[in-house]
């Protein structure tokens, strides 16, 4: 799979100020999300494109609809109207945009390769990966970050439940690197996602331990376990923490009463 990187400044909440797009050189010339609208990123996509040698930009698959994927859709449409646009549903409305609906796990022609949309759902309903199974590396969106974790927005979709289910389900297709839309490649993806599983599951612990020492609304969990955390980034991490409390919920460990939570009785 031959690619070029892209990267677009980004302020939104989970873009940690940059987010990273990957045009697919070949045959089927695709782009990888479309952060901005920014011309110094249409101009650089166009530079990549005729550097390749590919020709017009023939498609567009976002991998979920978070702003720092998806807000350039509607530039890039402009500049290549011919471009046919992909995505799971729920799909953007009144944008001037064809969407095609990804459905199920296909296998979608894409640069040189064919390569398998996996739903991977958790931290947003629509999120997939894109997997070439010859080579081994997948296009991961927001499935991982090298060096750090990644936010489960409980109240815009997320879900820790589905998350950790797409973590073992992408941690058994073995892939061989994983490129991220925010830092550095994954050189050693199985040991970076075994480390989350690790991580989550000490953190449903810890948040277990708040609520037996009556610690026991989000926000009072978040300055227990949060407290050396920079303020900008408290608001992700309460959202981390009620899709802890949610999945405990689910599992029928804890349960709410108006803010606060509380363990159940057995």
């Amino acid at each position: 799979m031959r690619y070029t990187r892209l990267t677009a400044a980004h302020d939104s909440a989970y873009s940690r100020g940059s987010v990273h797009a990957y045009l697919l050189h070949g045959e089927v010339p695709t782009l990888v999300d479309a952060p901005t609208s920014d011309a110094a990123f249409l101009d650089e996509l166009e530079a990549a494109l005729n550097a390749a040698g590919d020709g017009p930009l023939a498609q567009v698959i976002v991998t979920h609809a978070h702003p720092d994927h998806i807000d350039g859709a509607v530039a890039v449409h402009a500049r290549w109207p011919a471009t046919v646009f992909r995505k799971r549903a729920p799909l953007p409305q009144e944008d001037g945009i064809d969407w095609q609906v990804i459905e199920k796990e296909p296998m979608l022609a894409a640069g040189d390769s064919e390569l398998w949309v996996l739903h991977t759902p958790g931290h947003a309903p629509d999120h997939s990966c894109l997997f070439d199974v010859h080579g081994g590396t997948l296009i991961g969106g927001d499935l991982a970050i090298n060096g750090s974790t990644v936010a489960i927005p409980a109240d815009y979709g997320g879900s820790l439940r589905e998350y950790l289910q797409s973590l073992r389900a992408v941690l058994e297709l073995q892939p061989r690197v994983i490129l991220p839309s925010h830092g550095d490649p994954i050189l050693q993806p199985a040991s970076l996602l075994r480390g989350y599983l690790s991580h989550r599951l000490a953190r449903e612990q810890q948040v277990l331990e708040c609520l037996a020492a009556g610690i026991d609304t989000a926000d009072a969990i978040v300055d227990r376990l949060y407290a050396a955390t920079a303020d900008a980034l408290k608001p992700a991490a309460r959202q981390n923490v009620i899709a802890h409390l949610r999945k405990l919920a689910e599992d029928g460990r804890v349960e709410s009463a108006g803010e606060a939570w509380r363990l159940r009785s057995t």
